[in-house]
């Protein structure tokens, strides 16, 4: 079975409160990446919407597109609730996240699905960094431009590299 992996780098991420601050109940990220469908490349780009309904709960939408020469272009909505839990040193200086939850892809070309992600953020006051991983299962068979046959599974670990600030 071919499985597809994808690197996902978060491009930026700003919150309209500092990190050192109570977090704001709404954050918006940019994101993007590049990956592979049968040793063909395409890119991603992400914009979520984050409504933070508890310090634990993030209910994230994101608007994506993916688009290649070789492959069909997708554009679509992922929605997902994100629990998170969280570790710091008073004055929140350092920290650590952790975050799991489910979600689902309503996406053109056949290409709805449902997914799981989990993740670890290493905080350093404004700054974080960490990765993890989402795994969706297509509800469908997908094919590319040549009609050949994409994975029903996929496989995407990401990179957050985000920072934050106010005036």
């Amino acid at each position: 079975m071919k499985k597809l992996i994808v690197v996902l780098f978060c491009l930026l991420a700003f919150s309209t409160k500092s990190f050192a601050q109570s977090r704001s109940a709404f954050t918006y990220d940019l994101s993007g990446g590049v990956g592979t469908y049968n040793g063909n490349s395409y890119t991603e780009i992400d914009f979520g919407l984050n409504w933070w309904m508890k310090e634990w709960l993030n209910w994230r939408n994101s608007i994506f597109t993916q688009f290649g020469s070789t492959i069909k272009s997708v554009y679509g909505l992922d929605t997902s609730l994100i629990f998170q839990g969280s570790l710091f040193t008073e004055g929140r200086g350092f920290g650590i996240d952790l975050f799991a939850g489910p979600g689902l892809r309503f996406a053109s070309e056949d290409s709805n699905g449902a997914f799981g992600k989990a993740g670890l953020v290493f905080n350093f006051g404004g700054l974080s960094i960490g990765g993890g991983a989402q795994v969706t299962h297509y509800y469908n068979t997908r094919t590319d431009k040549d009609d050949v046959k994409l994975p029903d599974d996929e496989v995407q670990y990401f990179i957050i590299l985000s920072g934050g600030g106010s005036f």
